[in-house]
């Protein structure tokens, strides 16, 4: 890409590339829809249609995915968080997560095992956006809720957003 954007401009502008380009094919498919006939106009209302589940979908991304860089790798493999930082780490299953928390900053995502170990993650480390499609595996979440507690300012303790559903023993 030329230089003659500033680099905060040219973050900005990925970060909402994907929503942009779903937003793109909803516009075309409603113009379709609207001056096309006979199986151009219902491919037009199926291709809207589409674009438009596609941008709910990659504006939830964009609203999810931090500006910034932090410190570390974070990597989604096979139903499990890896987060690698100069200051710790470590590997944390799906299955094994008890709760998810924000911090009180709002600058790291608090992963709680169901041992009790806290797995700490930069919101803004690199690949930390594959974290949106961990958590949504997360039963029960909901990921507005997830976006909206993230969005909200800087509170004095930790927010719980999600706790794993108590299991009950069948007798």
């Amino acid at each position: 890409m030329p230089d003659f954007l500033r680099p905060e401009a040219r973050t900005t502008l990925s970060r909402w590339a994907e929503s942009g380009a779903a937003l793109a094919l909803t516009a075309v498919g409603l113009w379709w829809g609207w001056a096309g006939l006979g199986l151009v106009r219902w491919g037009g209302i199926v291709l809207a249609l589409t674009g438009a589940a596609l941008a709910f979908g990659a504006v939830q991304r964009a609203r999810f995915n931090r500006p910034g860089l932090a410190p570390g790798i974070v990597e989604l493999d096979e139903g499990e968080i890896r987060y690698f930082g100069p200051r710790g780490g470590g590997v944390l299953a799906l299955d094994r997560i008890a709760s998810l928390s924000i911090s009180a900053d709002r600058g790291y995502w608090l992963a709680e095992s169901l041992d009790g170990e806290i797995l700490v993650i930069p919101r803004a480390a690199q690949g930390s956006e594959a974290l949106f499609d961990a958590f949504a595996a997360l039963p029960g979440l909901g990921m507005e809720k997830l976006l909206r507690i993230s969005a909200q300012p800087p509170a004095a303790n930790a927010r719980t957003i999600w706790r794993r559903p108590a299991r009950t023993l069948l007798t």
